[in-house]
């Protein structure tokens, strides 16, 4: 009988075929006694195996060369990242800098301009720390942490970024409050300067219970896919670490992965948590989602007999003229008939913005009506 062991060596130059054998009643061939006395048989790396890590390599070169186009010095950047092409201070920096490279390729330099802006205050933050408690800026906090904080904070829709979340993804400076402060103060001003038109008035909120909120059942079409290498699906890591006790806002600097998210996507896999009939502190997930007042659940409860489109329906055939289900389409009444049919980049900001604040609250509308829940408001009888 013969066992063969095939495998790459470590400087993946060559593959190396070995050969033991055992025998009861057989023999070796002179070739195979041949590999058992005087070693291995050589044979080149296949071309598919040379052709996937010359893409690894291109992509790692295209992502330093835009972090080297910012400014970024790479000698920040751990030496074992750069050989495997991934880490967490290297999926930081890529993350942060390949978001702005995106928005000034979409033309949106108003909005890069807010993000230097925010980028400067936090270094001049750190700047102030280094001073004043004798340390250096890297110690008050690296590079990678402060574009992380960054980031997490141009995803805020809502709230701020909070004292909780900035120490659980390591934020040990004895100035955190003036940095809670420093990035309070540059939402409050941004967000002065994007104001949606249709705004509702009336702004009765809906009340959220104390308390475990747990769905009576599963959404009949949520569909649970668990990855192949992890056992869980893309939203459960983020469900399970809110569930047990972490800050949304700490997981989106940090998820598994190492590459931050937004807080809207945290949020994302929370609802899917809920639609999967899993239990969720929706009192928490309120700090950071955005719940419908009673005026914009009205609306959206309005739109679906208007466009006689049933949130609660299969995805694939629920939609439009029994089409799969559109965001563009189910808020047509509300951005007008025109916006559907616009590329992205004819779109103004002030219809993109609106566009952002309707799908945030379609998205817990669609949640929430899926598991049979009934909302109250402040203002209820």
């Amino acid at each position: 009988m013969l066992l063969f062991i095939i495998f790459l060596d470590s400087s993946h130059q060559r593959c190396i075929f070995l050969c033991q054998a055992t025998w009861t009643g057989y023999d070796l061939t002179r070739k195979g006694r041949s590999v058992l006395e005087y070693g291995p048989i050589v044979l080149p790396v296949p071309a598919s195996v040379r052709e996937f890590e010359n893409k690894q390599k291109a992509a790692l070169q295209d992502s330093l060369s835009i972090l080297e186009k910012a400014g970024v010095n790479l000698d920040q950047i751990p030496k074992a990242e750069l050989e495997e092409g991934g880490g967490e201070v290297l999926k930081a920096l890529k993350t942060w800098y390949n978001y702005l490279d995106y928005l000034q390729r979409q033309q949106k330099s108003d909005r890069v301009d807010q993000l230097d802006d925010l980028k400067l205050r936090l270094e001049a933050w750190r700047s102030d720390m280094a001073v004043k408690f004798r340390m250096s800026p890297v110690d008050v906090m690296p590079e990678h942490l402060l574009v992380k904080v960054a980031y997490a904070a141009a995803s805020l829709k809502t709230g701020n970024l909070e004292k909780e979340a900035l120490l659980a993804v390591g934020v040990r400076s004895g100035g955190i409050n003036d940095l809670e402060s420093t990035i309070t103060t540059w939402l409050d001003e941004t967000r002065r300067s994007e104001q949606p038109s249709q705004n509702v008035t009336n702004s009765s909120k809906m009340i959220i219970q104390d308390g475990i909120f747990k769905p009576a059942q599963p959404w009949e079409h949520f569909s649970y896919k668990p990855h192949k290498k992890t056992g869980l699906a893309f939203w459960e890591s983020s469900y399970n670490r809110f569930m047990n006790g972490e800050h949304p806002q700490a997981i989106a600097m940090s998820p598994v992965n190492g590459r931050p998210i937004q807080i809207t996507t945290v949020v994302s896999h929370i609802f899917d948590g809920l639609l999967s009939g899993r239990k969720v502190d929706l009192k928490r997930l309120s700090i950071v989602a955005t719940f419908p007042t009673k005026e914009e659940w009205e609306m959206l409860k309005k739109l679906e007999h208007e466009t006689q489109m049933d949130v609660t329906g299969d995805p694939q055939s629920s939609g439009k003229d029994s089409g799969p289900f559109r965001m563009t389409d189910f808020l047509s009444p509300i951005m007008g008939d025109s916006f559907a049919s616009k590329d992205y980049g004819d779109r103004t900001e002030e219809e993109k913005s609106l566009f952002f604040k309707w799908c945030e609250l379609l998205k817990c509308y669609m949640t929430l009506r899926r598991i049979g829940y009934t909302p109250s408001f402040d203002d209820t009888d």
